[in-house]
């Protein structure tokens, strides 16, 4: 059977979110992971089927997207996989979607772009809620201005119990919390400290929350594909709530997030790995709901004037979605840049960011069929 995408970390909560877009959708979905017992209730779906893949194995990721015969790959994995499942594709001549890679992976693959242009494919990076909906707004936001001297931009989230619950994946958190930031100041990039405070903001259905300066692809998308109007400032920030920052600081003191394998009894495992499969236990407790804004605010000039434009994305638990909380953000999300590569309203080739190929009302209003609304200075536009 032809599928219409294949999904690598398809067993996770993202692929997982992703996967059953899909199917609502209307496509077909072939779904490659490692623990099948995830996602039982997806493969009632007549149109799904599963495929064990060891994505350490490029060829194998390779044969994967041939059986799939799939229109779209779609990757979902962590960003580790992400140049070996980009290699796989340009041998298959495949076009892909992921999460992105932060700043480090993500540079790796923009190196890719004359490969990819001339193998005819494109590799969209960063299809998620940040990046991914941020970047969207970015370009919305920065078209109407004549020059842009500065931007800023983040994620702020809470929920209503003060339990800890995942934000999201653990192990891209680990890399946020642990790597270095490269910044943007005065048209150069620099090395900041990590997790560095800087300070309250208040956000719109959030209230004030503490924010940190971490790292993120954006910062280096943004200054390729906004220098021309003048950019010399992009810094990032992510919002926190104590009952959320303060376990996962203190799993990271404890060096639960290591790469380095260790000894249990006879056998040698990662505690990045023994971390993430305990974590993926945890059930939301009852009740439990979040909110998350994903912000951007542009500073520059329109009309010789110095103007400042505010974008939200506000995304909420949706009845129905419990379990995904505010994470339908990302998982829906790339679902809906994928299938904008199936329909063709994408037709660049290469490696880009969303920012650079992604139309905007067109996505805005697929973001609102899932009730996630875009505001403009606090005004809905979807």
């Amino acid at each position: 059977m032809k599928y219409d995408f294949i999904i690598f970390g398809g067993t996770g909560e993202e692929g997982g979110i992703c996967a059953r877009d899909l199917l609502e959708s209307g496509y077909s979905v072939m779904l490659v992971g490692r623990d099948k017992s995830r996602i039982g209730k997806l493969l009632k779906n007549k149109k799904t089927i599963f495929l064990r893949v060891d994505l350490r194995n490029e060829t194998d990721i390779a044969k994967a997207i041939k059986k799939s015969d799939a229109d779209v790959v779609v990757n979902c994995a962590e960003l580790t996989f992400n140049v070996a499942i980009m290699k796989a594709c340009l041998k298959t001549k495949k076009p892909v979607t992921d999460l992105g890679g932060l700043q480090k992976i993500t540079i790796k693959q923009f190196k890719m772009h004359k490969a990819f242009r001339k193998a005819g494919i494109i590799n969209i990076t960063g299809c998620g809620s940040t990046p991914g909906i941020v970047n969207v707004m970015a370009k919305y936001g920065v078209e109407k201005f004549d020059s842009v001297d500065k931007i800023t931009l983040g994620f702020a989230w809470n929920s209503n119990l003060k339990k800890f619950v995942v934000p999201y994946s653990i192990q891209s958190i680990f890399h946020e919390f642990t790597e270095n930031p490269v910044a943007y100041h005065d048209g150069k990039f620099l090395r900041e400290k990590r997790m560095v405070c800087k300070g309250d903001l208040k956000f719109k259905e959030i209230g004030t929350q503490t924010v940190y300066c971490i790292v993120h692809s954006e910062v280096y998308s943004f200054s390729k594909y906004f220098r021309h109007k003048g950019l010399k400032t992009i810094h990032y920030m992510a919002g926190f709530p104590d009952h959320s920052i303060k376990p996962i600081q203190m799993m990271i003191d404890l060096d639960f997030d290591s790469e380095e394998p260790i000894n249990m009894e006879g056998k040698e495992i990662k505690p990045v790995e023994f971390t993430t499969a305990v974590l993926k236990k945890l059930e939301q407790p009852k009740g439990y709901r979040e909110v998350e804004n994903l912000w951007i605010k542009i500073y520059g000039k329109k009309n010789s004037r110095n103007v400042r434009t505010e974008m939200n994305c506000i995304v909420k638990t949706l009845p129905g979605w419990e379990d995904a909380g505010s994470n339908v953000d990302t998982g829906r999300t790339i679902s809906i840049m994928s299938q904008m590569l199936k329909k063709e309203m994408i037709k660049e080739k290469g490696v880009y960011a969303p920012e650079a190929v992604v139309p905007c009302k067109p996505f805005f209003k697929e973001l609102a069929r899932r009730k996630m609304y875009i505001y403009e200075n606090n005004r809905k536009i979807n």
